[in-house]
């Protein structure tokens, strides 16, 4: 895999940051899609940056394809996105759960 992007952190202030990392294969073993990716939204709670995001299209539970962690669930929701579609919603998503969840509003600043 070539790397592209290797753990670029976005800060969205102190305690919000998007971590996004981008590879191209270089061989169909390597990889089932074009390119591998990964978007981490991370909150910083005073002591440790928790993840309360994260979407990518790395192998999980033996299948393929794009999915979603939510903020404290154990199970995934597919669905077929490109790196780009998944920064936009990754922000989305995001904002609600920090808005429910930890009082924060956060402006990604993509409207």
């Amino acid at each position: 895999m070539k790397i592209l992007i290797d753990g670029l952190n976005e800060f969205y202030g102190e305690n919000v940051r998007l971590v996004k990392t981008l590879m191209k294969r270089e061989s169909p073993e390597e990889h089932p899609e074009l390119m591998k990716w990964a978007l981490q939204m991370l909150y910083f709670n005073g002591k440790d940056w928790i993840e309360i995001c994260r979407i990518d299209n790395y192998p999980h539970e033996q299948e393929n394809g794009s999915h979603i962690h939510f903020y404290k669930k154990d199970e995934v929701k597919r669905l077929e996105l490109d790196f780009q579609e998944a920064n936009k919603l990754i922000k989305e998503i995001s904002q609600k759960i920090l808005r429910e969840k930890f009082n924060e509003n956060v402006n990604f600043g993509d409207d």
